[in-house]
């Protein structure tokens, strides 16, 4: 039994080496499926939200350089570990074929599942409202589309009490020390930020909107089935 042992332990080397490559190969495409999955549940969860209320004033700013990297680890973990995390509303740009769930604040987790908000119970139209978002190496997933945005195209995000139509004004790629564009502002803008590449960087693209109009949320008009599901 020794010897037979002995003589497959070559293989079972092999085996594992092998398997082991193909789970590093793999992990990407599993990683970028489990972030899909979460993705779109949490828009699922969207459809069936209440308006929501700003109860309070908003929290204190989350410290962005404690957030991880979405790697398959911290994906697996929070993917294992989920708890429902608070809607504030859904992002949409039409220009770009844009829409994401909006979770209320600037969390490693709240990161895996959609835009996320720079402080807690942030209220929308109002002031500066600062979103956040991963740029990952598939191009067209969490926040990766947001760097083909330029001038004058239309932001709009909803909390399923008003819809606010926001036109961009500006876009930088800008350090992740320069925080003077997620500062408070008496106009109300929308600010997205988002890694420059989906690699290791300090530098962050930057795109600034200036509100334009503020409407009713009405199921079933034009202006809220922007936000519905894409297939």
């Amino acid at each position: 039994m020794a010897q037979r042992i002995k003589t497959n332990i070559p293989f079972i080397v092999i085996a594992f080496l092998f398997l082991t490559g193909l789970l590093l190969i793999a992990s990407p495409f599993i990683r970028d499926f489990i972030i899909e999955r979460s993705i779109s549940h949490y828009q699922d969860e969207f459809d069936r939200l209440a308006p929501v209320e700003h109860d309070g004033p908003p929290g204190a700013a989350n410290i962005i350089a404690e957030i991880e990297r979405p790697t398959m680890t911290t994906v697996l973990r929070h993917a294992f570990l989920q708890t429902d995390a608070p809607i504030a509303g859904a992002i949409a740009i039409p220009d770009i074929r844009f829409i994401l769930p909006i979770i209320d604040g600037l969390t490693t987790e709240h990161l895996l599942y959609g835009a996320t908000t720079l402080t807690e119970n942030q209220p929308m139209g109002v002031g500066n409202y600062v979103l956040f978002g991963h740029h990952m190496a598939k191009g067209d997933l969490l926040f990766g589309p947001i760097l083909q945005l330029e001038k004058d195209m239309d932001i709009f995000i909803t909390d399923k009490s008003h819809i606010y139509h926001y036109i961009v004004t500006d876009t930088a790629i800008v350090s992740e020390n320069d925080t003077h564009f997620a500062a408070s502002t008496a106009e109300p803008i929308i600010t997205l930020f988002t890694c420059d590449i989906s690699k290791p960087t300090n530098m962050r693209f930057m795109a600034q909107a200036a509100l334009e109009s503020q409407t009713n949320y009405i199921e079933g008009t034009s202006g809220a089935e922007q936000f519905a599901k894409k297939n």
